[in-house]
């Protein structure tokens, strides 16, 4: 379910520090939701990941 949310705002163009604010999450949580999915889908960026995820 964070993934999912940390996802919705990456692809609103959200940075790391605004997404950890909106979830009420540190940092760190956000990077290590943001290495997971980037794992699971096989995507190397950011860009990549929100283009697979569409």
């Amino acid at each position: 379910m964070r993934e999912r949310d940390v996802l919705r705002l990456l692809a609103s163009g959200a940075r790391n520090a605004e997404i950890a604010e909106e979830l009420l999450i540190s940092v760190n949580t956000v990077k290590f939701h943001v290495s997971n999915l980037l794992r699971k889908v096989g995507a190397r960026n950011r860009a990549q990941l929100i283009a697979t995820s569409i």
